[in-house]
């Protein structure tokens, strides 16, 4: 004989068996680490509710306006929320915008300059995210000559650059051997043979302008000079050159001489170099060369590597180049294959040359350190009347010719 024995479960019998589930699990997200992701997803939708979302360049100039009146006020600020970027822009650049570019003249490459939206252009904004992958950047000085691959994941300048030296992968890593198109045996032998016309190494130079730079290794090597070098070069078809020179740690931005001055005062450099930067210094009336003078303090160097210097089929563009150097007084002082070296004058002793090509001298009126935004003209400085900058730091006018001039007695 078989006993049955059945059980009958009613809904009342469930009511215990809840309440002492619910209080197992709340035990557990309190008490151990199982609730911390519940919770950080609680503060993150806390602060969304409370945040207010920004999605254009006007909503955050009026938002910050509003907040510093209610903060000054209230003594509280308001919380914030922009939108991560798409993946897709992850190499955007402010005023960077190739497409909105391209629309721009072609004359002096001005459509390759710096252009960014008029105040009645709504442009969305975001966060712009860091590549897949990304890892915190190898530190200086090992990264002058690596970087992580995946922080610059572009294959393009190591596959057609590699073979002059700019840059190769190996493994995890971008390597820089410290080449370039015109020292493809590296920065450092280049360094060495402009020390032997240029005091590189003396301590009279301690600041360098590297024109068309690359991927900034020659700006990179005269650290170890102890010249403090900034570096640029247009967002071309190697879009990411300077990323890669920022990413190892070297001064530098992206910029195009085309129709305005560079962004630095007067007498900003001992050295101005080139190293096949394909900038025609003669073209336009010599504008360029011009902002060259200007850049350069009294007693500078100009280093000229490349096109025109000695090169086939440019020998007017090289007759040129020597004619508006003379024009301005520079003197010649190395032609070595492709490289040419000339020096500024200290003084201003030689201002009948000025003149021989149509350039104008500058008035009182005039300010050469007047460079953001500011058109090229064919302006000299013939002496240093011109308002120099900053006039509150120096009370002696002559202080660009004097200080150069104790600098190189010393």
């Amino acid at each position: 004989m078989s006993l049955r024995v059945r059980f009958r479960v009613r809904p009342l019998d469930l009511i215990p068996i809840a309440i002492s589930s619910a209080v197992l699990l709340l035990f557990l997200l309190v008490f151990t680490p199982l609730g911390d992701p519940l919770a950080a997803a609680g503060r993150r939708s806390l602060n969304r509710s409370s945040a207010s979302s920004l999605s254009s360049r006007s909503d955050v100039i009026s938002a910050v306006d509003e907040d510093d009146v209610g903060s000054s006020a209230t003594g509280g600020r308001t919380a914030w929320e922009i939108a991560a970027c798409g993946a897709g822009e992850v190499d955007s650049m402010p005023c960077e915008d190739p497409r909105r570019s391209s629309g721009f003249s072609r004359v002096m490459n001005f459509y390759r300059e710096r252009h960014c939206p008029l105040p009645d252009e709504r442009e969305e904004i975001c966060l712009v995210p860091p590549p897949d992958r990304y890892r915190v950047p190898i530190c200086w000085p090992e990264s002058l000559h690596k970087i992580w691959h995946e922080n610059m994941p572009y294959n393009k300048i190591a596959e057609r650059k590699g073979h002059q030296g700019w840059m190769k992968k190996e493994g995890p890593y971008f390597i820089f051997p410290g080449g370039g198109t015109m020292f493809p045996d590296g920065a450092v032998q280049y360094i060495q043979k402009l020390g032997q016309t240029i005091p590189i190494n003396k301590g009279v130079l301690r600041t360098a302008l590297d024109m068309g730079c690359g991927v900034a290794s020659f700006g990179g090597y005269l650290l170890n000079e102890n010249m403090l070098t900034v570096s640029f070069a247009p967002r071309d078809s190697h879009k990411s050159q300077i990323q890669f020179a920022l990413e190892r740690g070297i001064p530098a931005f992206v910029a195009m001489l085309g129709t305005r001055r560079l962004p630095f005062p007067a007498y900003a450099f001992d050295l101005v170099h080139c190293s096949r930067c394909l900038i025609p210094f003669t073209a336009y009336n010599g504008s360029y060369i011009i902002e060259v003078d200007r850049l350069l303090r009294p007693g500078g160097y100009l280093v000229i590597s490349g096109p025109p210097v000695r090169w086939s089929k440019q020998e007017k563009e090289w007759a040129d180049l020597q004619a508006a150097a003379h024009a301005l007084c520079f003197k010649l002082l190395s032609v070595e294959g492709n490289t040419a070296i000339w020096k500024k004058p200290s003084d201003a002793s030689c201002f009948p040359n000025q003149n021989k090509l149509g350039f104008d001298l500058c008035t009182d009126s005039d300010d050469p350190s007047n460079a953001w935004y500011h058109k090229l003209n064919h302006v000299l400085l013939k002496s240093l009347s011109c308002k120099i900058w900053p006039l509150n730091l120096y009370q002696n006018g002559q202080r660009g010719y004097q200080n150069h001039q104790q600098g190189s007695r010393s």
